[in-house]
């Protein structure tokens, strides 16, 4: 039987505030590691730049649950093909 995990946004809306440091920093140590990976493979010229920042997107949205507290997502294509509002 697996563990049932809630809503991130449950968590985090039920925690207190001395508890926020100790349920983020492993995810973070996680994050850093794996962004220090995109970084050399952005050096490395095996990821574009774009790419680069959309899996670090991605890294981030996974680990801290950004679809859950931002519901609606703008690609960079999105906001280059709207036309401004000037």
């Amino acid at each position: 039987m697996g563990t049932v995990t809630h809503s991130l946004v449950h968590q985090f809306a039920s925690m207190k505030p001395t508890e926020f440091g100790a349920t983020i920093e492993p995810k973070w140590q996680v994050a850093d590691r794996l962004v220090k990976e995109v970084r050399a493979a952005v050096e490395k010229q095996q990821l574009t730049p774009l790419d680069g920042a959309r899996v670090i997107s991605s890294i981030a949205a996974t680990l801290f649950g950004y679809d859950e507290f931002i519901l609606r997502e703008i690609s960079p294509e999105t906001l280059l093909a709207t036309p401004s509002k000037r």
